[in-house]
Parts: C-alpha cells; structure tokens; sequence
C-alpha cells in the first residue's frame, strides 16, 4: 500500500492536474501521471495531499498576542487593511508561530475553498491536507522559483512566496529592485531558463517534472494546512456525512420502532407466561386441595399422579402420555382456561371455558395432532357471556 497520493489541482477549479504516489520517505513509487487518479488508487493511499494552485493564496505574516485558538480568531481583523476582500468571505489559516511570535497565514476565498471541496467530493477524495503549491517548493537559496506553463511559482521563504505570469516576470523584478526586495541568490527548476537583473541565479540541473519538484519540497516542510476551521477534517466528515442525514434518521427510526415492537411483544409473552403458571398452579390446588407449599405446580402434579397411580395398582405410563400431551397443548392455547381435571379408567377428562367454539375446536385438534391421542367434545355450551363451556375426553390410542 503506498503511503501517500500527492495531487494537485487545476487553476481555475477545472479539476485534478496530474498525482503520483510516494512512499514513507517522501520518495515517488510512481511516474507523474496526469487527470485524476482512479478510485481504488484514491482508497488505496494512506494518506492524501492536495496541492492547490498558488495564485489563488495570498501568504502574509501577522502578529497578534494570545494562545493559537485567540490568534485564530484575530487574525482577519490584524491582516484586513493588508486584503482587498471582505474578512468575512476570505479563509484564514495560521502556520506554527515563528520565532519572532508571527503567525505565517494563508489567506484563500471560502468560494474558492468550497469549489475545491466539491471538486474532491465529485471524485469520493477525502484528503489529509490541503497546501499551497507555493510552499511545496524545495528551499535551496534566498529564492526558488519553477517556471509551470504560463506562470512562475516563487518562494522566497519558509512560509512565503507568490505565483506570477510568465510574461510580466521582467515588470515585477523591476518593481522589486526599485523597492530594494530583491534576493542576492535564486535557484531556477525546470527546463526554461530564466534572467533575473540583479540576481545571482543557479539552475537546477535534476530536471524533474513540476509535481516531483513539489513532492520533495513538500516532504521537507514546514508547511500550512489549509484544512483548519470550518474546511477541518471533522467538518469535511460532516459535509461528506450531510446528504445521508435523512437516510440514517429513518434507519433510526426503523430501528426504534423494531427496538419498541420486539419490546411489546416481550411484554406480552411474559403477561401470557405469568397467566398460564397462574392458571397451573389454580389447576394443581384444585386437583389437590391439600397441598400446602407449592414452588413448582407442573413437576409437583406430576410427581403426584404418579403416586396416585402406583396407589392404585396401575401403571403411568397411558396418564403420563396423556398428560404429557395436554400440557403442551394447553401452555400454546390462548383463549382457552381450564376450570377442571379427573383421570379415571385410563380417561382424562378437562373441564375448559373457551372464548369461542372456534377456539375450542382448535383446541380439539391441537390436541390429536401429534398421534398419540384421541379427543372427543363430550359437551358445550354457550353462557349468556358467549363463554363455551366444555368437557373434554382424551385417551391414549390403542393402535
């Protein structure tokens, strides 16, 4: 996996100008390749930075007192007699302080910066930093300058430099001498020669690519990150994250009402669960109106009934089959009591109240459907509260 894209962008927000790809050492793994990389060399980095182009940052150095985050927010205010624009439409970024106590600022337009951010977004880029191109330049003399197409690149600090057209080069180095701001040294990259009256020039003889030039520049630092503030990492997270507000609100949504129903139902089995050991317990204090403590109702009936059959001679095995499938039924019944039991002959009949007849037959058929048993509806009859009262025989069958 490589460690980090280094790209950069287009002037005029017209998209990605070329990428290649370093490894930990700031060393290229890859030639200079131009347009956008693809997708999977995008996921595939560990780490992404974006060069923007330099014409559209203005470098300045202020001085203001106070901790970083107070500096942060006096800043517009300390450089706004130096900017043309209005403060409150311009982003600022601060560089770590010098050691004069100088901030070292990035000034951009925030439409710049946003159209930026959408270009990235258009391309699924969430990138680590942002730097002007200016500052990726390699620091060897009083300046560096690298000739790109139609412009120059200039840096003339750590944390200084500008961008100017090719062809009004002469004008501003007139201007600058006039001024008395011009360097005694300045180091030319790339392959087109410059003059510079008054300067003592050294050309670069590696003859590389304007984006590996940067990329060695850049592994030396120090640099500005434009990604503070409002364009930090966390705040890009929630502009990436925005659109998906809605999604994941009802996916909450989903997932609550899921949480709420799984609930109720919960509730309501263990409503039925308390009903059907209430309705056990009444059965088996009703079978033996004698019994004093009672702590399990089902095992204690049936260690019971077999006691009264080994009393009386018999054998359990027909009860117990009988009883065994009753109970199942009777614990899966809803709307459905027992108010009656009594085994006699190898017959166990159920007095039970039903909701409706409906219920009692399915209750009938519930009852035969493993096999082992017969069922007969021996009476039933409606009450004035449309309760069935019945009687059920059950049997175990003989073949």
């Amino acid at each position: 996996m490589a460690d980090t894209l280094l790209m950069r962008l287009a002037p005029e927000s017209e998209g990605i100008r070329d990428w290649m790809l370093l490894d930990a050492e700031g060393q290229a793994k890859t030639p200079v390749q131009t347009g956008a990389p693809a997708p999977a060399v995008a996921a595939g980095a560990r780490r992404i930075v974006v060069l923007v182009p330099a014409q559209d940052v203005t470098l300045l150095l202020a001085r203001v007192p106070g901790s970083r985050q107070r500096a942060a927010r006096a800043v517009p205010f300390a450089l706004e007699e130096q900017l043309a624009g209005d403060v409150e439409e311009l982003h600022f970024a601060l560089g770590r302080p010098l050691s004069d106590g100088r901030y070292p600022v990035a000034v951009v337009e925030r439409r710049q910066m946003d159209a930026w951010a959408s270009l990235l977004l258009d391309h699924a880029i969430s990138a680590h930093q942002w730097l002007p191109e200016t500052l990726a330049l390699p620091r060897s003399e009083d300046w560096d300058l690298l000739v790109d197409g139609e412009r120059v690149l200039v840096r003339s600090g750590d944390f200084s430099g500008f961008s100017w057209d090719l062809d009004n080069l002469s004008l501003m180095i007139s201007l600058l001498a006039g001024d008395d701001q011009l360097p005694e040294r300045a180091c030319i990259h790339g392959s087109e020669p410059l003059e510079l009256v008054g300067v003592e020039t050294v050309l670069d003889s590696t003859q590389r690519q304007p984006l590996e030039l940067l990329a060695a520049g850049w592994s030396q630092g120090p640099v500005i990150d434009l990604l503070q503030g409002a364009y930090s990492r966390r705040a890009e997270w929630g502009r990436w994250l925005r659109p998906w507000k809605t999604t994941a609100a009802l996916l909450l949504a989903v997932l609550l009402l899921g949480l709420l129903s799984m609930g109720v139902n919960y509730y309501r089995l263990e409503q039925q669960q308390a009903r059907l050991s209430a309705d056990i317990e009444a059965l088996y204090k009703k079978t033996f109106p004698n019994a004093r403590r009672i702590v399990n109702p089902r095992a204690q009936m049936e260690q019971q009934l077999k006691r009264l059959q080994r009393q009386a001679g018999g054998g359990d095995a027909s009860f117990l089959g009988m009883f065994a499938e009753t109970a199942g039924v009777v614990r899966s019944a809803q709307g459905i009591s027992i108010q009656g039991v009594s085994y006699r002959d190898g017959r166990l009949d159920l007095e039970l109240q039903a909701d409706n007849l409906q219920l009692l037959d399915g209750f009938k058929q519930a009852l035969v459907s493993g096999g082992r048993v017969d069922a007969e509806i021996q009476s039933a009859t409606t009450g004035k509260d449309q309760k069935v009262k019945s009687r059920i025989r059950i049997e175990v069958k003989t073949s």
